[in-house]
């Protein structure tokens, strides 16, 4: 152990945290791999030692997770195991910058520290389920795997919620795969208009748009921010997810729309039969305190936990008719696709009774001449 671990520990047995906290920060920011390598095995004593501290080095120790070496990587992470399973909350404040912006290094690092989270206790992971539904997009595919072990962790314990997501995801890609393809037609244009200019010289003011266009597409690309899995790698790993949703590639926009409403609508009910049994736990707990008051309290204690009780069940009411209401609309929104679909049926019928009319109406015609 060199010099400056001895004098981090010296300050952490006299809670000097303040200068704990400054000594590591400034040789993580250096990227001193010495410093590093001494560092990675105190860590948990480190963590352990204060909250406070850990919580303060945080953010330069998740910086230093696109470092070159990988065993010191992968250690780095091993070793906050238990403090990010105990104190996630310390980490969620990086994890959407780190998804959307970070390097793969990174993003795999964060993946695999939600990873610890979500074998632990995943419906914590909840305000992070659409982001991590949209991670099965990344162009690596190590990435696209980690995210659907994560998915797949959460869904053991929240099923519907993550199936509900998933399906939202995969409506709003065939959006940008669209997308993608106009971006890529604009290109082609471009390039015709280049390959004409080289013969008139003259550029019109249309083409000078499309050429300014054209120039944004390319450099969207340049930075990484538009790079993305295939369709097919996409969907594999939506139904990998899914396991027991076949035929994802045959689905249209319609039929997504209905599968997301239908796992959406399940999720709620899931929530409002658990908001029933914590405030039905809140009740009891309410009950057993009102036994445990003394005597010379218990008619003023009595009244005000009356009136709570009284708030309580006034509570679970509103909650349970908002989720009825919500559920309502949901259902509705399902029948206007149904119908939508059952109308658009209907003119195809009618449209093919039509043309049938009509060809037998000529060779009747061509037979009567």
């Amino acid at each position: 152990m060199d010099q400056k671990m001895e004098q981090i520990f010296e300050y952490l047995d006299e809670k000097k945290y303040n200068e704990a906290v400054q000594l590591i920060k400034e040789n993580l920011a250096k990227r001193d791999q010495e410093f590093i390598e001494d560092l990675v095995p105190s860590l948990n004593i480190i963590t352990n030692s204060s909250v406070e501290v850990a919580e303060s080095i945080m953010a330069p120790l998740l910086g230093i997770l696109d470092i070159d070496d990988d065993v010191i990587r992968y250690s780095i992470i091993l070793s906050i195991k238990n403090f990010v399973i105990e104190h996630k909350e310390l980490i969620f404040p990086y994890i959407e910058d780190y998804l959307k912006y970070g390097t793969p290094k990174k993003r795999e690092g964060m993946l695999l520290l939600i990873k610890y989270i979500a074998d632990t206790d995943p419906k914590a992971l909840k305000p992070f389920y659409k982001l991590l539904a949209y991670e099965l997009s990344d162009s690596f595919d190590y990435i696209r795997k980690k995210t659907v072990d994560i998915l797949q962790a959460i869904g053991k314990a929240d099923r519907h919620a993550i199936e509900a997501c998933i399906f939202d995801y995969l409506k709003n890609e065939q959006d940008e795969s669209a997308k993608k393809i106009a971006d890529e037609e604009l290109l082609q244009e471009a390039d015709r208009i280049m390959a004409s200019l080289n013969k008139t010289n003259q550029i019109k003011p249309q083409d000078k748009l499309v050429f300014d266009v054209a120039d944004k597409i390319l450099k969207k690309g340049a930075d990484g921010s538009s790079k993305r899995a295939d369709n097919d790698e996409i969907t594999q790993a939506a139904d990998t997810v899914l396991k027991d949703i076949v035929g994802l590639k045959a689905l249209n926009k319609e039929e997504l729309e209905k599968r997301h409403l239908e796992a959406q609508s399940k999720a709620i009910k899931e929530k409002l039969i658990e908001d029933k049994k914590k405030l039905e736990i809140e009740r009891l707990e309410l009950e057993a305190v009102k036994e445990k008051i003394d005597e010379g309290r218990l008619k003023q204690e009595k009244a005000r936990l009356e009136k709570e009780k009284k708030l309580l069940e006034k509570k679970m009411e509103l909650s349970q008719v908002k989720q009825e209401l919500e559920l309502k609309k949901i259902e509705d929104e399902r029948k206007k696709i149904i119908e939508e679909e059952e109308r658009r049926m209907q003119e195809k019928i009618r449209k093919d009774e039509q043309n049938d009319f009509d060809n037998q109406d000529d060779d009747n015609q061509n037979s009567s001449e």
